[in-house]
């Protein structure tokens, strides 16, 4: 499917699929980094397969992932107490309006 004939409903509907991606993939490569075999390898499996899901063609589909990813990063940045400067958040809000240009 074109990404040209997509309704604005369905572009919106992709938001969650990428921002699961993004926690699969962040999950799974943490678990990994730590030793946890057992389940980073199938979450990221699901990550993978997570990717399929959406109707854009592959590089449009990973420029968008791309941009939720780092905003997904950035979330769990914070939430494992990195400070972010005002550079960071300015820049997050950017790349979000890009990404949004972008579905």
């Amino acid at each position: 499917m074109a990404s040209e004939h997509i309704s604005l409903l369905q572009r919106a509907k992709m938001i969650p699929y990428y921002v699961l991606s993004a926690v699969l993939e962040i999950l799974g490569c943490l678990l990994f980094l730590r030793g946890n075999y057992v389940i980073s390898i199938p979450l990221l499996i699901l990550f993978a397969w997570s990717l399929t899901l959406q109707p854009y063609e592959p590089a449009k589909a990973y420029v968008i992932y791309g941009g939720i990813y780092i905003v997904c990063s950035a979330v769990f940045a914070t939430i494992s107490g990195t400070v972010l400067s005002h550079r960071d958040i300015a820049g997050i809000i950017m790349l979000s309006l890009g990404v949004l240009l972008m579905l």
